[in-house]
Order: structure tokens, then sequence, then C-alpha cells
């Protein structure tokens, strides 16, 4: 097992009831609709707090309905039709990629799904625009604080790098399993929770109530994500009416709404799940297993930090192979990707001959609790499999490695050797206490909006964000901007 020192970003729980500091001006990113909704309701429980907030989205329909709400609100497609058509593209480029923190233009555009299929030189004008629309808008608000989101959107990732090169904090929103389950990280999404050194000895009162943790997890028996459950539903039918209207009405230059496409995708999904049952298999009693979940295909950590691990099938595979004769790989997909999957991919797992696709929608405790051990690439359910006390191999820089609690790899090399030593791993218990009590310091009340849509959570969200925000944010940055959004 390894660990190594590293930068931390994560930022520490503060204690209910901490003082109101300055105001804070907050700049959320969002897409549309649901997004758009939900942090313009936690934005007005910052402004009841006497904090300003502004929001930034993709819909046209989103941001009038913010700016109705008395928000300040720009709607990037607008302010990038703004810039004009006399953009030397080439120059610009030359200028962002020199700039910013990013090797290439492509690296901020590359894992947004609008972009694919698209010729070179739209997707190079389009990420051009984003970038100097947000230029301007940092000039003209004056953020001390980003809310991105987390997300493969090239909105999101601008946001991102206009914030870092000014100095302005951005807060990135993560979920994770404790009771306080919201992991708040500054500027990356790429980082332990808590510095190894930081861990140390356990008071008595402290360790039960790590244990008490652990054993309430355990017997509820619940994933940390509902299990997704694809179908056409009248809920979804008015979403479609919906957005057939807005699209119609506001958002015809809105390329991440697309009604038929959405509808189109919900029937191919709704027909997977029901084939994919067929290419399922039971546990096969008489032999151990290694347990290995899958992510999301589209999965942003997958895509946009640990993209060399981003072939999950070649992993598996991989892993599969690494094991003695006699062991199984029991894979089971993300309780979010049902139906996602193509039954192509569902039909190579099937394929590999020590391997066992097992229904989705099978406990992952069980999964666990019968396992020798679990390999991950950066899957919470890692972090779940330490609650067992089991082995864990983690192959893609999960939060929770580097402790000496897991066995570690970044990427596939060394998995040939790693996997039949993990076999003999025996995780250390006391650590895993131990990490497991400084992780939980690190954590806030609230989820992200994909988690957690509700009035309750909006409150809580802003409360935690407000309680984070302080000490973190900055002067508001002084720029003026000419009219072709370079920064003076």
């Amino acid at each position: 097992m390894t660990s190594s020192s590293v930068d931390i970003a994560a930022v520490p729980g503060s204690p209910n009831g901490a003082g109101r500091a300055a105001p804070i001006r907050f700049l959320f990113t969002t897409l549309q609709h649901i997004e758009s909704d939900f942090y313009g309701r936690v934005g007005a429980e910052l402004q009841r707090r006497g904090h300003e907030v502004a929001h930034v989205t993709y819909s046209r329909r989103a941001a009038s309905e913010l700016e109705r709400q008395g928000f300040t609100a720009f709607c990037l497609p607008d302010r990038m039709a703004a810039l004009g058509f006399e953009l030397d593209l080439d120059a610009e480029a030359a200028r962002i990629v020199s700039s910013y923190d990013t090797p290439t233009l492509r690296d901020i555009h590359r894992t947004d799904f609008v972009c694919d299929g698209r010729p070179e030189e739209w997707s190079v004008e389009r990420t051009v625009r984003h970038m100097l629309a947000f230029e301007q808008i940092f000039a003209e608000w004056g953020p001390q604080i980003v809310v991105p989101e987390v997300g493969n959107e090239t909105i999101r990732r601008s946001a991102h790098l206009v914030g870092l090169a000014r100095g302005v904090p951005v807060l990135f929103l993560f979920y994770t399993i404790f009771p306080e389950p919201l992991r708040l990280y500054v500027d990356t999404m790429d980082a332990p929770i808590v510095a190894p050194d930081q861990l140390r000895e356990l008071s008595a009162p402290e360790r039960a109530r790590v244990e008490e943790f652990i054993d309430d997890f355990i017997r509820r028996d619940e994933p940390i994500r509902e299990y997704r459950d694809p179908g056409v539903t009248s809920t979804r039918l008015r979403m479609f009416a919906r957005h057939v209207g807005v699209k119609l009405l506001f958002d015809r230059d809105n390329e991440y709404l697309r009604p038929l496409h959405w509808t189109l995708g919900t029937i191919r999904e709704t027909l997977r799940a029901r084939a994919a049952g067929f290419y399922y298999e039971a546990l096969r009693p008489t032999r151990p297993y290694v347990y290995f979940p899958l992510h999301l295909m589209d999965d942003y950590k997958l895509k946009s930090v640990i993209p060399h691990c981003a072939d999950q099938l070649a992993i598996v595979e991989q892993v599969a192979r690494s094991l003695p004769h006699g062991y199984d790989l029991v894979v089971k997909e993300h309780p979010m990707s049902i139906g996602r999957n193509k039954l192509s991919t569902l039909a190579r797992l099937r394929r590999i001959r020590n391997a066992r696709l097992v229904p989705a929608r099978t406990s992952s405790h069980d999964l666990i609790a019968g396992a020798e051990a679990v390999a991950v690439i950066s899957s919470t359910v890692g972090l779940e499999a330490l609650l067992h006390g089991k082995p864990v191999l983690t192959i893609g820089r999960p939060f929770y490695s580097g402790f000496g609690i897991t066995r570690d790899l970044d990427g596939s090399s060394g998995i040939r050797e790693a996997v039949p030593a993990l076999l003999d791993d025996r995780p250390d218990r006391e650590l895993i206490l131990r990490f497991l009590h400084s992780a939980r310091e690190r954590c806030h009340p609230g989820a992200p909006v994909l988690v957690d849509r509700s009035d309750a959570n909006a409150v809580e969200l802003a409360a935690s964000l407000e309680s984070a925000s302080h000490g973190l944010a900055v002067q508001a940055p002084v720029a003026v901007l000419p009219l072709n959004g370079r920064a003076g």
C-alpha cells in the first residue's frame, strides 16, 4: 500500500452558527432549466443572508426567469454573439492557451458532447467565444466565489479557467457517503480529502461515532444514488412538451436543448434496460470473486480528470486476466446508468470468461460483503468496501487513496502485479477509522442538484456555501475589458 504528500483542496467543515462575515459576491454557472432553477433558489437564500448573487446560464429562458426574480443574469449565447464577427480566432486561441491553465484549446472543449462530430473550426470558435464572454462577465460582475457545478460542458471549464487565472476561488460540489455528504473542493476536482499527515489517534468518543456511522451505513444497505428508472412516463412526456416549447420560443441556439434527441434517447434506454437482462448472470457460489463497480460511461472524472482511465472495459479485462485461477471478477453497472450502457458494452463484458455481469439492482453491500476484495477506478464503492474491512485497489486516484488504507495505481500500468497482491492485503482497521473521522470533518450539509432539488436542500446548501466561502473570498478583481474581450 502507498501514501504520498499532496495538496489538499477540500474545504473543512465549519461549526454550526459561525459568525457572519462581510457580504460575498457569488457567481453560479448553470446550463438550463433544472440546474438554473435550483441554483436560483440557492442564490435567493444567499441573498437573504446578505450576499450578492449573479448567474451565467446557457439558456435564454432560464436567464429571463432569473432576471424576473431580481438576479443579475447573463445568457452566455447572447454574450458570445455580442462579440461580433471580427474576431482573430487564431490569435485569440493562442492567447488563451498561453494565458490559462490549459495545454491546448481542445482541452477546454474535448469532453463537451455538443462538439462531438463537429468541425474543428466550429469547436474552436465556440470555445474562444466562451472564454472571451467569461472574461467580460468576470470584469463586469467581479465575483469573489465561482460555483460552476461539475460536468463535461465547455461553460463549466471556461468558468473554472477564468476564475483560476483571476485568483477567484472556484468551488466544486461533490456527494459522498457521510451523514453530512457534501464535499466542497476549491479550484480542482482532483485531490485527496485530507492530508495524510492529518490522520491522528482518535479519542474514545470519536472512535465510537465512527463505528456508529459504519454500523448504520451497512445496516441501511442503500446505494448513495437512487437507481435510475428509464421509461416513458407522464413526467417525461411533460418534460418533452416543455423542451419543445422553450426550444421554439426562447432557445433555438441552445445546443444542449435537443427535445427530439432526448426523447429518442429515452426510448432507446427503455428498450436497452429491458434487453439487458439477457446479459446478466448470477454469481457462481463456489468461486471466490473480486467486485468491480462501473462508473457512468460519461462520468466527468473519467473524461476530464483521468482520461487515461476512460476505457473502463479495457481495465475490467485487465483486472479479470490478472486474477488467479479459480477467481471471478463480478461487475455491476452504476445505479444511474441503467439503460444507458450500450448492449454491445454488456456483450463485451459477458464475453470475458471469468467475469460475471450481475443485475444492476443487486445490492452493492451484499457484493462487497461476499467479495475477497474490491477493485475500483475512482468509485465511492471502494470507500464503502473499507467500511466492510475489505482490501481495495484504486486505479484512478479517488479522494480516499494515498492514505495507506488502499492499494493504489494511477492508470492500468501495474494491474497484473497489483491484483494478485491485493488478495493478500489486510487493511489496517485503526487507520481506516482515523481516515473516516478526518474525512467526515471535511464534509458539509447539503447536496448537489442532481442528488436533491428540494427547497430544504437549497437552503442547506446555501448555508454550507456561505460557511465555506468565509476566508476564501477574494477582493473583487478590478479589470476593464476593451471590446475584443481581452483584460487590460
